[in-house]
C-alpha cells in the first residue's frame, strides 16, 4: 500500500542532496545561474510550449549530469583518498559527461533563442 509519508520523506531527502550539492559545489552554482538565466530568456522572449520542452530538457539533463558527476567523485573520494589514476580517471569520465550534456543544453539554448532575438532585431522599432 502506498505511504504517503514515507514518500514525502524521500522527496525532502532529494531536495536536501539538490540543496547540498547547490551550496557545496562550485558548479552547480553555476548550473543555477545558468539556468535561471535561461529561464528568465525564454519568458522575455515567449518561448512556445514544444522550445519549453527542449530547454527543460536541457535543463534537466545538465543537472542530473552534475548530480551524478558529484556522487560519483565523493564515492570516489571516499574509496580512495589518495591520488589513484583510476581513481581520476573516473572523476574526469564523469566530468566529460557534464560537460558534454551542458554544451548540448547550450546548443539547444542557442537554437532556440537565436530566431527570437532575430525576429525582435529585425522586426522591432
Amino acid at each position: 500500500m502506498f505511504n504517503i509519508a514515507k514518500a514525502f520523506r524521500s522527496i525532502s531527502i532529494a531536495w536536501s542532496g539538490i540543496i547540498t550539492l547547490i551550496k557545496e559545489e562550485n558548479n552547480a552554482k553555476i548550473h543555477l545561474a545558468s539556468t535561471i538565466l535561461v529561464i528568465v530568456v525564454g519568458m522575455n522572449l515567449g518561448f512556445m510550449a514544444i522550445e519549453w520542452l527542449w530547454i527543460s530538457l536541457a535543463i534537466a539533463g545538465v543537472w542530473m549530469a552534475e548530480l551524478i558527476n558529484s556522487a560519483l567523485e565523493n564515492i570516489t573520494n571516499m574509496v580512495a583518498p589518495e591520488h589513484h589514476p583510476l581513481a581520476k580517471k573516473a572523476k574526469d569520465f564523469a566530468a566529460g559527461a557534464v560537460l558534454v550534456m551542458a554544451i548540448w543544453a547550450a546548443f539547444v539554448f542557442c537554437l532556440i533563442s537565436f530566431p527570437h532575438l532575430w525576429m525582435r532585431l529585425v522586426f522591432s522599432n
